[in-house]
């Protein structure tokens, strides 16, 4: 069974801007007083299969939200550095696969 989903992205208007420019249509303009609001409305709408955030509104958020984001297999959540293009938050594309799909995909493949 193939599933629909909807890839999500979440944050300020440069990174909005250009996620939009790259084709992606489903974007939110955030700011720090909205995102938590947003951001809880979307990982509980089951068509968003992958969140893509802004990981400098990952900074200040409640710790509840946090312990839940770091619990979540779906949807993928993909913190992305802002226009300072440092990353602090984000986890690698192998631990987001990892936590997608409950088990160690590069350690299947080596195995055959």
């Amino acid at each position: 069974m193939i599933m629909n989903v909807k890839i999500v992205a979440l944050g300020d208007s440069t990174l909005v801007m250009g996620l939009t420019l790259a084709g992606l249509e489903n974007t939110r303009i955030v700011d720090s007083k909205t995102f938590e609001e947003t951001l809880n409305s979307v990982i509980s709408d089951k068509s968003n299969g992958i969140v893509v955030i802004q990981e400098d509104f990952l900074k200040n958020i409640d710790w509840r939200l946090k312990r839940k984001l770091d619990n979540l297999a779906y949807p993928v959540i993909v913190p992305v550095p802002g226009v300072s293009g440092e990353s602090t938050e984000g986890d690698d594309i192998k631990n987001l696969i990892k936590r997608a799909l409950g088990f160690d995909l590069m350690a299947q493949q080596k195995e055959e």
